[in-house]
């Protein structure tokens, strides 16, 4: 659905740790028992030489054998004794072949919205598993890719897996909740938390795959009143509200997707009608103002809490770096982005706040203004801010001295 060469040059840029991407099994075997991975190679060498680790998702049929499903989102599984046979091949081949490109391994995509049966895709899921780790012992394993955030589809498949003695065999649970407001999914998350908990809690949660258009679109969320600068602000909300989570943020995607029904608005990257790059949106400068920022030697600080005035919903997050300064991630949350600048004065109390010298960061321009010495002070309780004009996307209150600034 888009053209890997033509966007490349922006991967790097963008401070992305990981890549998911597909493995597109009727496009590498076109003819039975000849695979052709020219096209494939280009894109998990070039990610690795980037320094983006691609995950793949191994999934969809290949028509050319009987009962193989299809190349396409509603593809069934392979069902017939010949295709199910070629495709552990064919994952075999493909975990060999990237063995030291790709170590997490997801097994199909949305097997509940295209309503295959748990039974079935748990005997499909362990079949693939078992090749991968026979390849890759230590590989990890990612179950599901499920459409939503209900737990009923992955904790019947998990006890399948757990009746049979293959729970082991499973790592993460990847799930894709896409809502209008990207807030209003973290308490399902939290069910489904609770719920693979509760079978294994060994097994983790990734958020796999979420994004929202830059215009009404098709596909996931499209017939909603998108604009460039309401999918800048949703993308922040969902990467800095995972991340409050402890949670692995996948958005959704990097590029325009051109699909039969018509162009999938969810990339970073504005698409043209040739499926060249016609520009960055304001969502792909947005993600790399949160990658300058939030990398691995931050720390989240758990059990952050903020006292807000006037009290309303609102999202706050505590971070540390190896010196101890601190960053704090906080906005409006109640409500979905809106196009307009949204911003209200709040005055929050910080318990665990520790700052000699804050500056405000704008995640969404880049911006970095100093906070005035009336506006903030040191308490007992804590750190207090007053009046602080808060938008309906995360703004940061950084110590400055921790924040890197261009002069």
């Amino acid at each position: 659905f888009t053209i890997y060469k033509n966007w490349r040059e922006y991967l790097g840029k963008l401070g992305a740790k990981k890549a998911r991407i597909q493995s597109g099994w009727a496009k590498t075997e076109k003819v039975k028992g000849r695979y052709d991975w020219a096209w494939l190679d280009e894109i998990v060498l070039d990610m690795v030489e980037q320094g983006v680790e691609p995950w793949m998702c191994v999934c969809y049929g290949n028509p050319i054998y009987e009962k193989g499903g299809t190349p396409f989102a509603k593809s069934p599984l392979p069902a017939s004794p010949e295709a199910l046979a070629a495709w552990d091949r064919f994952v075999q081949t493909l975990a060999e072949r990237y063995r030291k490109q790709i170590d997490e391994w997801e097994v199909w995509n949305e097997p509940n919205h295209t309503k295959i049966g748990a039974e079935d895709y748990a005997a499909f899921l362990i079949r693939t598993a078992e090749v991968i780790r026979a390849v890759q012992p230590r590989a990890k394993i990612l179950a599901f890719g499920i459409a939503g955030v209900d737990p009923g589809y992955p904790v019947k498949v998990l006890g399948i897996l757990k009746e049979k003695g293959k729970l082991g065999l499973v790592d993460e649970v990847t799930y894709h909740p896409y809502t209008y407001n990207p807030d209003d999914s973290y308490g399902a998350v939290a069910r489904l938390q609770t719920a693979v908990a509760a079978i294994s809690p060994a097994i983790k949660l990734r958020q796999g795959e979420n994004g929202a258009p830059s215009e009404p679109s098709t596909k996931a969320l499209g017939r909603l009143p998108w604009t460039e600068s309401m999918q800048a602000k949703w993308t922040l909300r969902r990467m800095l509200g995972d991340l409050g989570r402890d949670l692995e943020c996948s958005i959704f995607s990097i590029m325009d997707m051109h699909y039969d029904d018509g162009v999938n608005r969810k990339g970073l990257l504005r698409s043209s009608d040739k499926q060249t790059v016609e520009k960055a949106k304001p969502a792909y400068h947005a993600y790399r103002n949160v990658t300058a920022i939030f990398d691995a030697s931050l720390e989240r600080i758990a059990d952050f809490p903020c006292e807000a005035a006037p009290a309303q919903p609102l999202s706050a997050f505590g971070y540390r770096n190896g010196e101890g300064a601190q960053f704090v991630t906080v906005w409006l949350s109640g409500k979905p982005p809106v196009t307009e600048e949204r911003r209200e004065a709040v005055s929050l109390l910080f318990k665990k706040g520790r700052f000699d010298d804050p500056v405000l960061v704008d995640l969404l321009t880049g911006r970095v203004r100093e906070i005035p010495d009336d506006r903030w002070s040191r308490e007992a309780q804590g750190v207090a801010f007053r009046e602080l004009p808060l938008p309906d996307y995360p703004v940061v209150i950084a110590e400055k001295k921790a924040v890197k600034l261009d002069e």
